[in-house]
């Protein structure tokens, strides 16, 4: 798992953040304006990448913040059982169980792939690995 830090005031929309061990793109930044003794603060709503839970918080803007790095790649399906999807990597060849995603246009391709095998065995996916954790990002049917 690798992260990095970047001060809280740089961060953007559509960026990542880790907040409570978990990795959130961020939906939403507010600046306020320092006060007369204050510093000026940072509102952040985030939504969690594997959970979907909303989450917002509020620091100074020198804070630093810690960032997910995302490795994206590509994969080939071995097999795909009701809870889970077994991928490979195409580079690496090192297999991975995938929690099915969240997405009801990415489950669909998952259950039509699970019905032909055919079919199964010429697609890929795209998958990210940040945090520790794995998510397909996108299935490609050739």
């Amino acid at each position: 798992m690798s992260i990095r830090r970047t001060e809280i005031q740089k961060l953007k929309t559509g960026q990542y953040i880790m907040v409570e061990e978990e990795p959130c793109q961020i939906k939403a930044t507010e600046r306020s304006k320092s006060g007369k003794h204050g510093h000026a603060k940072v509102r952040v709503v985030c939504v969690g990448v594997f959970d979907n839970n909303k989450r917002s918080l509020t620091i100074p803007s020198g804070h630093m913040v810690e960032i997910p790095e995302i490795l994206k790649g590509t994969a080939q399906i071995n097999f795909i059982e009701d809870t889970l999807v077994n991928i490979m990597d195409l580079e690496s060849y090192e297999s991975v169980d995938v929690a099915w995603p969240a997405d009801e246009e990415l489950k669909q391709k998952i259950k039509e792939l699970q019905l032909d095998s055919g079919k199964m065995s010429l697609a890929q996916v795209e998958y990210w690995q940040l945090a520790g954790k794995t998510l397909i990002n996108r299935v490609i049917i050739n």
